[in-house]
């Protein structure tokens, strides 16, 4: 028997029991119903702390530091280290980081902003693209070109009245980055016009004083960089090492207590004592967020400490796919259920057609062709059943952020748990109908013929 020939002979025998089958393809319709929704909240979830986390940076970064490696040697960051991170495979761009405090003044209002020296041709990679205006280069070194983030303007304030915000009546900065007039220093006093005597007698600055170019405004990606300023990291690495009198450095280890020493202790002796340029921090950054997990554990094989929002995320989704694995179970409950209801309906079928049977094997029907049509129709059921779920489904999805607008679920169907779904259906319902199935190909003809 064709297949197209016992689909139609299951449709004809399900619609003269319409009520019958309606009643069981509801049931069918609820479970299915309850296994997408609970799902796809579990999938909200997870989605929504994905964009929380990439709001805070992006997921194929990666911050790798210094650190003890085996018998307390240390892995150093320097220059050899930043360009075997770039031969990686997977890797997109690197910068070595530089990182200081400084006070930034234009007119009387000050602001004391986080300074990142990187390689400024590789800002884009790491979604530090400039909202306003352009990517600085390096700039001249009496006036060098910075990128500053969209919260410098709104952070200045008058220290002269208590420290009040340079904004205006409606709440807009006075100082529009841009186009403002902005000196740099590392030494506060310098910018309250304090002076220290001079080699020749006269009053002179205590701390020197840079005037800067904004060239561009970026985004603090979810304060992450808040009050920044990026430039160019040669350029900062000048300005640290002429103000290494106002800026915070690690402090000298005890020669004769090895076994006393702190980590950083430790890795500050070995940068001393290390005849190349070394770097407290590094960015990486992967092309693919699959391979920053391969690409972190190569980096922390060779000895160093890494850190990404990666890490954070993947704990997150183990425990997203707990949640999905505990709703699911709940919704599995009702396609149990619904899974009763089919084999009952389909008892019940054979019950009723115990003559009809009985005619099918006189005539040489073969005992697979008779099973085959229960089987079919209880597919039929199913994936009726699973439709009917899937579009009660984005009905509840609609439905959701009004019946728990206090709870802020999302429920998201991907289109492989829609699909998925309405096949989960038709299995269940055929898995269903195999016992009567079996119980139709063992009803013996003679005694079939005989039933009323």
């Amino acid at each position: 028997m064709r297949l197209s020939d016992l689909f139609r002979m299951g449709c004809a025998n399900l619609w003269r029991r319409k009520t019958r089958t309606l009643l069981t393809a509801l049931s069918m319709t609820i479970g299915v119903m309850c296994i997408i929704v609970l799902i796809s909240i579990g999938i909200g979830y997870e989605q929504s702390y994905r964009e929380s986390v990439e709001a805070m940076g992006s997921l194929t970064k990666i911050d790798v530091m210094s650190t003890t490696t085996v018998k307390d040697k240390i892995a150093l960051l320097n220059d050899k280290a930043i360009e075997a991170f770039a031969t990686l495979d997977g890797v997109e761009a690197v910068t070595p980081v530089i990182q200081s405090n400084a006070y930034l003044k234009s007119g009387k209002y000050m602001n004391m902003v986080q300074l990142y020296g990187v390689d400024l041709s590789t800002v884009d990679s790491f979604l530090l693209t400039p909202e306003q205006g352009g990517i600085p280069s390096a700039g001249i070194r009496m006036k060098p070109e910075v990128m500053v983030t969209e919260d410098v303007g709104k952070t200045f304030a008058d220290p002269s009245d208590d420290w009040a915000e340079a904004v205006d009546a409606h709440g807009q900065p006075l100082i529009d980055p841009l186009n403002a007039n902005i000196q740099l220093t590392f030494d506060y006093s310098n910018l309250s016009g304090e002076r220290q005597e001079g080699e020749d007698g006269r009053a002179v600055p205590t701390g020197a004083s840079y005037p800067l170019r904004v060239l561009g405004v970026c985004p603090t990606l979810n304060n992450t960089f808040s009050s920044s300023v990026f430039l160019d990291a040669k350029r900062l690495e000048e300005w640290v090492e002429a103000n290494q009198n106002f800026v915070a450095s690690t402090s000298s280890a005890n020669a004769d207590d090895d076994k006393a020493l702190t980590r950083e202790e430790r890795i500050a002796r070995a940068k001393a004592g290390s005849s190349g340029k070394t770097y407290d921090l590094a960015w990486v950054k992967v092309r693919d967020a699959d391979d920053v997990q391969r690409v972190t554990g190569i980096i922390q094989d060779a000895g160093f400490a890494t850190y990404s929002l990666n890490d954070m995320l993947d704990a997150v989704r183990t425990q997203a796919r707990q949640i999905q694995g505990l709703l699911g179970a709940i919704g599995a409950v009702a396609m149990v259920v619904s899974a009763f209801g089919v084999a009952n309906t389909m008892m019940m079928s054979i019950t009723e057609r115990t003559r009809e049977v009985g005619i099918l094997k006189v005539l040489g029907t073969e005992l697979t062709d008779i099973s085959k049509m229960f089987l079919v129709e209880a597919m039929i059921v199913g994936i009726l059943g699973g439709i009917a779920g899937l579009g009660l489904s984005y009905l509840v999805k609609l439905l959701l952020p009004a019946i728990l607008a206090g709870m802020d679920l999302r429920s998201i169907i991907p289109l492989w748990l829609a699909l998925g779904g309405i096949l989960f259906a038709g299995a269940v319902a055929l898995l269903s109908a195999l016992l009567p199935a079996m119980r139709a190909m063992q009803i013996s003809p003679n005694a079939a013929i005989r039933t009323e």
